[in-house]
């Protein structure tokens, strides 16, 4: 699947989905690398804001977390979201400010380089 915004900008080419609970909880932890046009969609069945996070356990590369709701507008973007390590601080979860129905995990940097930003709409393709 191709994910790209209603202008045309290209977010990745190569994007696997994630629509049962494994998959989904599962996202990109134990891969050692993702590929700068690829990308993981993990879809949900409802809109929440409190129902859906990342957590960064079992990474090893940072990534960007494109928050997406109901409509495929970004809500939200977390650049270069760390791994998590033996140091508590780096334990975060990271969660949408509004309510979304998607959530895109891309290489760190991505997004920038993608020109995307909150308030674009996305097409799924």
């Amino acid at each position: 699947m191709i994910v790209r915004s209603a202008n045309g900008k290209i977010v990745t080419e190569d994007t696997q989905v994630a629509r049962n609970f494994f998959s989904k909880t599962l996202g990109l932890m134990f891969r050692r690398r993702l590929d700068e046009k690829s990308g993981l969609l993990l879809e949900f069945g409802k809109e929440s804001k409190d129902l859906y996070s990342v957590w960064m356990l079992g990474m090893f590369f940072p990534i960007d977390i494109i928050f997406i709701n109901a409509e495929r507008e970004i809500t939200d973007i977390h650049e270069n979201a760390s791994p998590l390590s033996l140091n508590p601080v780096t334990w975060k979860v990271y969660r949408p400010t509004k309510p979304v129905k998607w959530i895109l995990e891309v290489v760190a940097g991505r997004a920038g380089r993608a020109g995307i930003s909150a308030g674009e709409r996305l097409e799924f393709v």
